[in-house]
C-alpha cells in the first residue's frame, strides 16, 4: 500500500499548491498547525479538506471563504479525494483542477477585505473568478 497521496495545499493568502504527502494524522496536523477539523466545499462531494480546529480562536490568518456557508477558512488547508470508504485518496488531476478553481475564486485577499464580507455576510462578496464544478 502506497504511504503518500496526493493533495492540494491552500496557505492563507498564497495560490494553490499539488504536493505528494504522507498519509495519516501527524503529516496533516503538521501541515495546519495543530488539531484538524473536517472542511467540506459546497456541492464538492468527491474532495474534503482538513484545517486547523483552532485557527479562530489562535488567530490564523483568513485563507478562503465558503459564501455558501457564510463563512471563511482560516490558516492552512489541506485538500485530498474521498474515496468510497470515506479515507483520504489522492487527488485525480481534474479534482486538482477543481479544487484550485475553487480555491482561486474565493481566495482572502487580504486581511480588511475579509473583516468586510463577514461584517456584512457576504452580502456584497463576488468569487475573483468563476469556479469550474
Amino acid at each position: 500500500m502506497d504511504d503518500k497521496i496526493i493533495a492540494v495545499i491552500k496557505k492563507p493568502y498564497q495560490k494553490p499548491e499539488t504536493v505528494t504527502i504522507d498519509k495519516g494524522l501527524e503529516p496533516l496536523q503538521e501541515i495546519v498547525g495543530g488539531c484538524i477539523d473536517v472542511v467540506y466545499l459546497p456541492n464538492i462531494d468527491d474532495i474534503h479538506g482538513f484545517c486547523n480546529d483552532e485557527g479562530l480562536l489562535i488567530g490564523m490568518e483568513p485563507n478562503f471563504y465558503r459564501p455558501d456557508f457564510g463563512d471563511a477558512i482560516v490558516g492552512p488547508a489541506v485538500f485530498m479525494a474521498s474515496g468510497e470508504d470515506g479515507e483520504s485518496e489522492s487527488l485525480s488531476p481534474e479534482q486538482v483542477k477543481r479544487i484550485t478553481d475553487y480555491l482561486e475564486a474565493n481566495s482572502v485577499k487580504d486581511f480588511s477585505e475579509f473583516l468586510y464580507h463577514i461584517i456584512t455576510g457576504f452580502e456584497h462578496y463576488k468569487p475573483k473568478s468563476q469556479p469550474t464544478m
